[in-house]
């Protein structure tokens, strides 16, 4: 549905309500007009709630760092009008020995099925193939029956910038620019009756990536609470960060450390209060400090889901290539760990995918040379081991994610240039990409495709990163428009935030009341 279309039939049933904070379980801020709890939904928008058994139960989000490349993936049109002539799109690289048919073939063996498949109708009405390197993904069909590709487009060509974009939705520099699961943290912890020591969100780094690139903004907390940043590690092997967890330097002397801890931040506590009152007159980062010496007093919550096995490291292979150890497999599966084990409070993680060998220009899908090569293997091998950790038909594998119950979400900062570059490789290409999400609210009946790329390779109609990042809290229930989190300004051509927010819901995620 084209956004002007879906404007002209939605009623405007309200205006925007302030959300109070949630600082500290049991704590929050009254506001004027304020909804209970930080992240509930307002009165005024309880009709755009997803009924609860369309909520997903968590989320797994993956972020492709380098730039996934629509043309050999999820968008593919073989008319020749898209580029054939010019050799760009899914014509770039179609002959010699790293072509997309020899490396389809290296990667899937010589029996593998039709290296093009159809898939959807865009919003121009073009029929929309998968691509050779979206298998072994689509060899699964409870996967793709429920998959919906968006398409994205925004103006920010380094990954400096557009990974924050990507992450958060909000450019550098902005005050509220946090990762999604800031606000996932923040909407439980408010819920929360008591601080267990186990986080509400994580974000899983792979070895390799560029400090400078700001792959960090998946942990920023923006305006939330600093007690909302989730957890952030790398996923490498080792057990230094497991054994830092233990507090072995503490000895025997480990719990009168904890007392006394406790007595002296009871003691800044009160000097931070109104006398007699017991209520904070001021330094309301009191709080997150609080959180973290309770937190830091529970590691062995951390100790219980952190099991080294976790953290041994494996070697890997694909389309002939291989790793010493494939770190992409670690953290897909302490990300089921996480989110699967019996009574876990997870509801969201980040999984950082450097591939299984970075590529020529870093991070796993940094495509400058060798594009068809390196694309091939590292989406190869990332598909194999995400299917791996997805409970097929039938299957109920208690360690393995259902798609009935969690959200997945294949994010990146931008595709790759239509066009060749460096002979072999392809450039930066912020100007139309594809996004994905399946499971959870999206499944069978919102399978397709949100958008439209042209012959040109630009966007015709296009998300912005906010609106799916917006969707992302939706679907678990959070209000996406508490005042840390999104504007109606970032729901492009809505006016208020019920309209916003069933947009979100209809338009992004697919569901229709």
């Amino acid at each position: 549905m084209r956004r002007r279309d879906f404007l002209r039939g939605t009623t405007a049933l309200g205006v925007g309500a302030s959300a109070g904070l949630g600082i500290l379980p049991g704590m929050r801020s009254k506001y004027a007009r304020a909804v209970p709890t930080w992240g509930d939904y307002p009165d005024f928008a309880q009709g755009t709630l997803l009924p609860v058994e369309k909520q997903a139960k968590n989320v797994l989000e993956v972020f492709l760092y380098g730039g996934l490349c629509p043309w050999e993936t999820f968008y593919v049109v073989d008319e020749d009008e898209y580029g054939k002539s010019k050799n760009e799109q899914w014509w770039t690289f179609q002959n010699g020995g790293n072509s997309v048919y020899s490396v389809y073939e290296d990667c899937n063996g010589a029996g593998a099925g039709p290296i093009l498949q159809d898939f959807a109708l865009d919003d121009n009405g073009v029929m929309v193939k998968t691509g050779p390197f979206s298998e072994p993904l689509r060899s699964r069909p409870d996967i793709m029956e429920r998959l919906r590709v968006h398409v994205i487009s925004h103006t920010l060509e380094p990954h400096e910038a557009a990974i924050p974009l990507g992450m958060s939705g909000f450019r550098l520099g902005a005050p509220k620019l946090a990762g999604v699961g800031a606000a996932v943290q923040h909407y439980y912890q408010a819920h929360a009756s008591e601080i267990t020591g186990e986080p509400y969100s994580y974000v899983l780094y792979s070895p390799g990536d560029f400090p400078t690139d700001n792959l960090r903004a998946a942990s920023s907390v923006g305006m939330h609470p600093g007690a909302a940043r989730p957890l952030s590690m790398r996923v490498a092997q080792g057990s230094t960060f497991i054994d830092a967890l233990q507090r072995l330097e503490l000895g025997e002397k480990k719990e009168v450390f904890d007392q006394l801890l406790g007595h002296y931040t009871a003691e800044y506590q009160q000097r931070l209060s109104w006398l007699g009152s017991g209520k904070l007159s001021r330094s309301r980062t009191f709080a997150d400090y609080a959180f973290a010496v309770e937190t830091l007093r529970k590691t062995s919550t951390l100790q219980e889901i952190l099991e080294p096995g976790y953290f041994a490291g494996t070697s890997g292979s694909a389309c002939g290539d291989s790793a010493n150890t494939n770190y992409p497999r670690m953290e897909l599966e302490l990300a089921a760990h996480i989110l699967t084990r019996p009574g876990s409070l997870a509801k969201h993680v980040t999984v950082v995918d450097g591939g299984l060998i970075p590529a020529s220009g870093g991070g796993g899908y940094d495509t400058h040379n060798s594009h068809i090569r390196d694309s091939g293997r590292n989406l190869t091998n990332l598909w194999t081991r995400l299917s791996a950790i997805i409970n097929t038909p039938g299957e109920e594998d208690p360690g393995k994610l259902n798609l009935d119950e969690t959200l997945i979400v294949i994010n990146t900062e931008f595709g790759r240039t239509p066009w060749a570059q460096n002979g072999d490789g392809r450039n930066h290409h912020p100007y139309a990409y594809t996004t994905l999400m399946f499971g959870g609210p999206v499944g069978p009946a919102e399978k397709g495709i949100v958008g439209a790329i042209g012959p040109t390779g630009y966007a015709d109609m296009a998300l912005s990163p906010a609106e799916t990042r917006a969707a992302t809290l939706s679907a678990l229930g959070v209000y996406p428009f508490a005042p840390e989190c999104y504007a109606v300004s970032d729901v492009y051509g809505t006016g208020t935030e019920t309209e916003a927010s069933q947009w979100l819901n209809e338009i992004v995620l697919g569901v229709t009341s």
